[in-house]
């Protein structure tokens, strides 16, 4: 009988975990979305990121926060899970939706152009510097 219970325990106790994870990966685009949404009513704007940054995030950030009020977070480097990645995407659509609906254009276009020609220029300026 006791090892009936242990096996048991053991098979609960797996079956527990699986159901977390599986919960918790199926959950992350709601998750995802539902946090948007209240930052967004609370009235923070903001775009999530993962991964290799680009080399003119800096500049990027820098131009979302200064012109629009929205900020930059890198939630994970290059090592993600595909419930961040879900988490994230759903998260930017509608923190991106809302933003360019307040402001009426895409904010987010206008400054990535912008960074990418500032940084060039800077790039372009320390390269003629011996």
């Amino acid at each position: 009988m006791r090892g009936l219970f242990r096996t048991y325990k053991w098979l609960v106790a797996i079956l527990g975990l699986v159901f977390v994870l599986v919960v918790g990966w199926i959950a992350a685009p709601i998750r995802g979305s539902l946090s948007a949404h209240i930052d967004v009513a609370r009235g923070h704007y903001k775009l999530l990121t993962y991964g290799l940054p680009v080399s003119w995030l800096p500049e990027y950030a820098a131009l979302l926060r200064e012109r629009y009020g929205v900020e930059v977070h890198a939630v994970a480097g290059c090592v993600v899970s595909l419930s961040l990645i879900s988490y994230v995407r759903n998260y930017d659509r509608i923190s991106m939706a809302a933003t360019n609906r307040r402001y009426g254009h895409d904010v987010f276009k206008e400054c990535e152009e912008d960074a990418v020609t500032q940084w060039g220029r800077t790039k372009a300026a320390t390269e003629k510097t011996p």
